[in-house]
């Protein structure tokens, strides 16, 4: 008779069907042959429904853990001291009264796994901590004896003295388990349970408990958030919840009056319910990561539904400049050429064609490139497009504080710290003009609407008025207590708003040089001003990190913006009617009413809150008007913020 070799694949199934007979699967056979590759619709239909009605998705992962002793005791141990920790009294109360028949039951699993040694001390060191065992004995006996002295011998003699009146009915329950925990102490085999008639009883069924669903979902999210497989097994398999809504119970009379139809659906409801109940803890299948993956990806799809789909886009240029740093930026209103003002006395101009089509890095013209040189194409996911160091343009002779391009007139304007200002030919880049008038560095610069004015603010705390086609101001606006540090026409170009470093805004009147109103309120130097579109409305802000929208007529603070952690440098309050923002931000008609605008700030924080105004023109701005979304822009100082066409745009650098 020959011997025949094992093969290794029949090692395999050897060693795996020993396996699972160790971990109490001795009727499965997953090598059957009977198990077919193919399947109709009808078959794995079945299949399916077997799958999800008898799942085993814990069982060998309890099997396991089942083998360790002092898993026992750590998830036990964890849950006696969480529910001591509970605030609410009624749920504390409610769930303290699973211990008693959890410990049992737990006591009575480790005899089954067989820890015997370790049962007895899991035992004897936890039934000394139990509520029920202080709680039990502090009712009187027939107004006389304490509870303390009573303790019976057996079941049968705890009832008989239910029935006599000698122990009180209110705690049945309690003096039931405190018996249970007697016998099961002198238990040290789980042979020895069908000796025991109370045991037995004990072990045959379900031990039912009742709660309310506020308890329940407390030890829900218990469970589900530290996965105690042991825990929700033995609970899954041993106890049976029942749900008390003592809020939603009726009275007998109420109960009389209620129609057919109406229980029915009752007990459809009770009969949902208990399905329910019966399988509570299905969810808390003791894998803990999953539960932290469920958790964090419901967090992420609400952090998605709350970005709206009206939020703008930003499109931030950052501007490096290694032997000077950035002082000011603009772009043209259609975002073609970007101007930039540096410390070093230079004007610098960026060709962004095309509303920023891809322009190629900068060549090495150390390189030869051959016929076959093949430009490397950029990442995916790297959407930095380079645009080279700039066109300079030189002629001031300090820093240059404030630029601004019109392209009507193809003209930039730059006004400086020595004092001038002046006007740059876009065709030639040739100076065209020096507007000569301040006796100290200017500080701002702004352009009318129309291009037919400018408006610049001096270090000596004045602000004056510019026509392009006059070297010396028209007019002169006097009334700053110190340094003019901003200035702002009015939509209308009737009106001239200036903020200062005397922390107040001041408007004028353009035709007369006539000082109109003062806005006080900031705790520091004013840095940017902005009108609302419709010009009822001035923002301003600056060194105290707050956007203070102020009510032109009634010269009062409506409403304050707050989120920046630094100094806010630029704002801009622009109409949302262009075509590509409305249809991003008003997806329906609007409310001819209804005013719409973005308010738009940038400071030396790099965050960019951009502030959906939507309001009646007839009322005060209120808190559920605005909806602000907020870009971290991660530059260490933004120079300008403007919303164009398409999106909002920012210029910043990182000094």
């Amino acid at each position: 008779m020959s011997l025949m070799k094992k093969t290794r694949n029949d090692a395999i199934k050897a060693a795996v069907t020993s396996y699972l007979e160790r971990r109490n699967y001795p009727d499965v056979d997953v090598f059957s042959n009977s198990n077919s590759l193919s399947q109709s619709a009808e078959e794995m239909a079945v299949s399916t429904i077997v799958q999800c009605e008898a799942s085993r998705a814990n069982s060998i992962l309890f099997s396991c853990i089942n083998n360790d002793s002092a898993q026992y005791d750590t998830q036990y141990t964890r849950l006696f001291n969480f529910l001591k920790e509970i605030k609410i009294e009624k749920i504390k109360n409610e769930l303290l009264g699973l211990l008693s028949p959890l410990l049992c039951h737990m006591y009575l699993e480790m005899l089954r796994g067989e820890h015997g040694g370790a049962a007895q001390m899991f035992l004897k060191r936890h039934s000394a901590t139990l509520p029920q065992k202080d709680l039990s004995y502090h009712q009187p006996i027939d107004g006389n004896l304490p509870s303390a002295l009573y303790r019976p011998n057996s079941l049968e003699q705890l009832f008989n003295s239910l029935q006599n009146g000698t122990i009180d009915n209110e705690t049945p329950e309690k003096d039931y388990m405190n018996q249970i925990l007697d016998d099961i102490g002198s238990i040290y085999t789980l042979q020895e349970v069908e000796s025991r008639p109370s045991i037995a009883a004990f072990r045959s069924c379900k031990y039912d408990i009742s709660m309310s669903q506020d308890s329940l979902n407390v030890l829900k999210a218990y469970l589900a958030k530290h996965g105690h497989v042991l825990l929700i097994q033995v609970l899954q398999t041993w106890f049976h919840i029942d749900i008390n809504n003592d809020a939603n119970t009726k009275s007998s009379e109420d109960d009389e009056e209620e129609t057919e139809e109406e229980i029915n659906v009752t007990r459809s409801n009770s009969e949902e319910n208990m399905t329910d109940t019966n399988d509570i803890f299905a969810k808390c299948n003791g894998h803990a990561e999953y539960q932290s993956v469920d958790k964090e990806l419901r967090d992420l799809q609400d952090a998605i539904k709350g970005v709206r789909e009206s939020t703008p886009p930003l499109k931030l240029y950052k501007i490096a400049a290694p032997d000077t740093y950035l002082v000011c930026a603009k772009t043209d209103p259609n975002c073609n050429v970007l101007c930039g003002g540096f410390s070093n006395s230079e004007i610098r101009l960026w060709d962004l064609g095309q509303n920023n089509v891809k322009k190629r890095i900068n060549r090495n013209i150390s390189e030869v490139e051959l016929a076959c040189f093949v430009p490397p194409e950029p990442s995916p996911d790297d959407n930095t497009l380079q645009i080279g160091v700039g066109l300079p343009l030189r002629g001031h002779s300090g820093a240059v504080q404030a630029v601004s391009i019109l392209p009507r007139e193809e003209l930039l304007l730059s006004a400086s710290y020595d004092n001038t200002m002046r006007a740059w030919r876009l065709s030639d880049y040739s100076c065209a003009a020096i507007y000569r008038g301040h006796n100290y560095p200017i500080w701002c610069m702004d352009v009318s609407r129309s291009g037919a004015f400018i408006v610049t603010g001096s270090h000596d705390k004045t602000a004056k008025l510019w026509s392009l086609n006059r070297t010396f101001p028209v007019r002169i606006f006097v009334g700053h207590t110190s340094d003019v540090t901003c200035a702002k026409f009015h939509p209308n170009e009737l009106y001239v708003a200036t903020g200062g470093a005397d922390r107040s805004v001041r408007l004028w009147s353009i035709c007369d040089a006539r000082f109109i109103r003062i806005l006080n309120g900031h705790r520091g130097a004013v840095r940017s001003l902005a009108f609302a579109p419709s010009g009822a409305y001035l923002a301003s802000a600056g060194d105290d990190k707050k956007i203070k929208v102020w009510d032109i007529a009634a010269h009062t603070c409506v409403y304050e913006h707050r989120g920046h952690h630094g100094k806010v440098t630029a704002l801009d309050w622009s109409s949302i009617g262009k075509a590509s923002l409305t249809n991003r931000i008003l997806p329906e008609t609007s409310d001819p009413t209804i005013e719409n605008s973005l308010l738009c700030s940038a400071g030396m924080d790099g965050i960019v809150r951009v502030v959906l105004d939507n309001h009646s023109k007839n009322k005060q701005i209120s808190n559920q008007d605005v909806v602000t979304s907020i870009y971290n822009t991660k530059c260490s100082y933004l120079v300008d913020v403007e919303v164009h066409q398409d999106w909002v745009v920012a210029i910043g650098t990182k000094r």
